[in-house]
């Protein structure tokens, strides 16, 4: 007999245990909660980027013969973030595998809908980094001396005044992984508490002060030395419908999802959904030299890195 013991509040924890366990991409970027986006005009938020800018002057001392001069306060620019996704797995349980086969619902139909779910944010966020709108690159090859190309790529952030330092870091594919773990550049570094277990596991090392991430869904030669505030990921979860037999949504870290079943009776089987809305955002706020966001503005918070190469280390037969 099958064995589906499905409460819905139990089934969307699962669907977030698994998320901090397997999301790497998603977990490095900016997250904003549903909350924002409740009442939003075409699913679309403004968020402020930069910080609100006023002037110091200094006053004549001991004598008064002008008046102080009134600045405005200038800055608080907005971007807009904007859902345009509705990423579902969905699947059926007919009568007969329900009645004579042996289902453990956590593991047989859970475990791999949640697996696509979060492989499909993993995806997106990284077509969103080859995508995007860069001001700057660095190229090289795998035998450029580590150390260079992140002193490289640092410089070029630091030219347009990213900040803080804290929020940077380096993702990289296999083979840069495997030229950078063969070098002597890498210093040790270990992730505590606030990122995921997948980022945690991931990190190889530090350079420039920034850990050094490795992302299999990155063509070997490709890596990435961004800032947090790159992108940002809006997640909400869709309101649990009435017609479902049993649902549940939760949100959670920057993360919402909704799983419902009900039953088909067209097909005379049981239907398993897990979905959310998301939308990943580019932020654009290349700044002039007076501090204003310039007419057409890049990405300056994310520099690709390219390094060409057959990425071997051992010489062959060795």
């Amino acid at each position: 007999m099958a064995v589906l013991k499905a409460k819905p509040e139990k089934i969307v924890d699962f669907f977030l245990a698994m998320v901090g366990r397997e999301l790497l991409g998603p977990d490095l970027i900016t997250r904003v909660t549903e909350d924002f986006f409740k009442g939003a005009q075409n699913d679309t938020v403004s968020m402020r980027v930069g910080n609100l800018r006023a002037v110091a002057r200094d006053y004549e001392f001991r004598t008064r013969t002008a008046p102080i001069v009134m600045d405005d306060i200038e800055g608080g620019d907005t971007v807009p973030i904007t859902l345009d996704r509705h990423v579902y797995s969905a699947t059926g349980l007919t009568d007969e595998q329900l009645t004579l086969d042996n289902i453990e619902f956590a593991t047989d139909v859970l475990t791999p809908q949640v697996e696509a779910v979060v492989g499909n944010y993993e995806s997106k966020v990284v077509a969103a980094f080859r995508a995007a709108q860069a001001k700057h690159t660095v190229t090289g090859t795998l035998e450029t001396d580590p150390h260079l190309v992140a002193i490289e790529a640092r410089r070029l952030m630091n030219s347009d005044q990213v900040a803080p330092y804290s929020g940077r870091v380096f993702l990289v594919g296999s083979d840069v992984e495997a030229a950078w773990l063969a070098s002597d550049r890498l210093a040790t570094m270990e992730l505590s508490g606030g990122v995921s277990d997948a980022v945690r596991e991931a990190v190889i090392g530090k350079l420039a002060g920034a850990p050094v991430i490795v992302h299999p869904n990155l063509n070997p030669n490709e890596a990435y030395y961004f800032h947090k505030s790159s992108f940002v990921m809006g997640s909400v979860a869709p309101v649990a419908p009435r017609g479902a037999v049993v649902s549940a949504k939760v949100s959670r870290n920057g993360y919402a999802a909704r799983w419902l079943m009900d039953y088909d009776p067209n097909f005379l089987r049981d239907r398993s959904v897990v979905s959310s809305f998301i939308g990943i955002n580019e932020i654009l706020d290349e700044r002039d030299d007076n501090g204003d966001i310039v007419d057409t503005p890049d990405n300056v918070r994310i520099v690709p890195i390219t390094l060409t190469g057959d990425g071997s280390v051992l010489t062959e037969g060795s």
